[in-house]
């Protein structure tokens, strides 16, 4: 049934974190959430059709400006459109090799000054198994400004009995003209700038699809240089691994969530055993030099989410599918749970190591915390909901429905500076969220 909400029963907790600062969550009913506060509600305040030739959108971005966006479309183009009307500002090809599956450009972010966006490019179009490496586009036309070497695996297991590094030109050569694949490749997953605009945050993942999930990487480079200043390998933490598996996990990771906290300077990672870690740059460096992922350090566990369902044995690994965290940098938000379908929404205050509030069962795949208040969240599947919900007050702002305000859960984006959301709604349409009333900050 399409755009239903997957909840078994009440989400019912409301939390203090202190007299001052207190985070409510609303009750979601089984037959639907709906707007109680009709004067603090959020609207759908404009509907565009951007000019884009009539493709369809495969990733859009605010452009930091707030007055334009940069789209990147299934058939491989990027534009820039204005949110005034929705005409193109430029529009540039990005080329591939066009996959099976839905694909196109992907829009990773935004610099802080506007002149630059990261996407990525491919070593060979016509090869569908060339590496995908991270670009940086200028804002102005399109056209890149930076590519980065591609990356190869540095996988390497005794235990699993798996080598992933590089073989040299004359083993690869042998390995391709015996019909083998690549298997060193990585594939760029995502990109944020950090450090205002100084570094670049990336996560790569293993070029084949299926069990080679569990090859991960986080690399932090030099925007200017683009040379690698951190680097660090996915693994297991040791009290959770099986080392007879790839990286010490039993479970894939089809999700590799993770946040940048500015104030700590540090890194937050959600991995396929339900656990979160932090990482620091002296922990990176160590992972790096360590050659064996049996040996590398994970980072330290912050939190571990547990499941409330009685029908799950181990409560403890629930995957973890997204982060956020609020701009102050004290507090995490976290979907986790299994792939049969129970998910949970979990609260953690980073300050008090205690956990704020679980949901029962609420189907997130996305989740955004654009100021300390307004939380926003989309669905896994593209048949769910998509919700702005108030933590201060409680209260539902928005919630989506299958007729005129429906808004996809996996594509939308907050407006940098004020109070707004940017979202893909039915019929390749773009329409823009905001409270009723004049435009605010976060």
């Amino acid at each position: 049934m399409r755009y239903t909400i997957l909840f078994l029963s009440y989400l019912l907790v409301s939390f203090g974190i202190s007299a001052q600062n207190s985070l409510k969550f609303p009750t979601f009913p089984k037959e639907g959430a709906k707007i109680t506060n009709v004067q603090n509600s959020w609207q759908i305040q404009n509907t565009i059709t951007p000019k884009i030739d009539g493709q369809t959108i495969f990733s859009i971005r605010y452009h930091t400006d707030g007055m334009s966006a940069i789209i990147g479309t299934s058939d491989f183009y990027l534009y820039r459109i204005s949110l005034l009307d929705g005409s193109m500002i430029w529009k540039t090809e990005a080329k591939m090799m066009y996959q099976k599956e839905f694909d196109g450009p992907k829009i990773f972010d935004v610099s802080p000054d506007g002149k630059t966006f990261l996407s990525f490019g491919q070593t060979d179009p016509n090869e569908q198994s060339s590496e995908r490496f991270l670009l940086i586009r200028s804002a102005e036309n399109g056209r890149i400004t930076k590519s980065f070497q591609p990356e190869f695996s540095t996988f390497y297991s005794i235990t699993a009995d798996i080598d992933y590094r590089f073989p040299g030109e004359e083993s690869k050569q042998n390995r391709m003209e015996s019909g083998l694949a690549p298997n060193w490749i990585m594939t760029i997953d995502s990109a944020k700038f950090i450090d205002q605009g100084k570094k670049i945050l990336a996560t790569y993942k293993h070029n084949m699809d299926g069990p080679h999930f569990y090859d991960r990487r986080i690399i932090i480079y030099d925007t200017s240089s683009g040379k690698t200043l951190h680097d660090f390998q996915l693994t297991a933490d040791p009290n959770s691994a099986d080392w007879s598996q790839p990286a010490g996990f039993e479970i894939a990771h089809h999700q590799f969530p993770y946040q940048y906290i500015e104030k700590r300077n540090s890194i937050l990672y959600g991995n396929a055993h339900g656990r979160v870690h932090e990482l620091n740059e002296a922990t990176m460096n160590q992972n790096s030099k360590i050659s064996l992922v049996e040996e590398k350090p994970a980072g330290p566990i912050i939190y571990i989410p547990r499941s409330d369902s009685e029908d799950i044995e181990v409560k403890d690994r629930q995957t973890i599918r997204s982060l956020a965290v609020t701009p102050d940098g004290n507090t995490l938000f976290c979907s986790a749970g299994v792939e049969s379908g129970y998910i949970q929404l979990y609260v953690f205050n980073l300050s008090t190591k205690k956990e704020i509030f679980r949901s029962h069962m609420l189907d997130v795949g996305e989740i955004l915390s654009p100021s300390s208040q307004i939380l926003v969240l989309g669905s896994f599947t593209s048949s769910g909901k998509f919700f702005i919900i108030d933590t201060k007050k409680g209260e539902f702002l928005f919630v989506s429905n299958d007729d005129e305000n429906y808004i996809h859960p996996n594509f939308f984006t907050t407006h940098p500076k004020l109070k707004e959301i940017l979202a893909l709604s039915t019929g390749n349409k773009i329409v823009i969220l905001r409270p009723q009333g004049g435009s605010s900050p976060w």
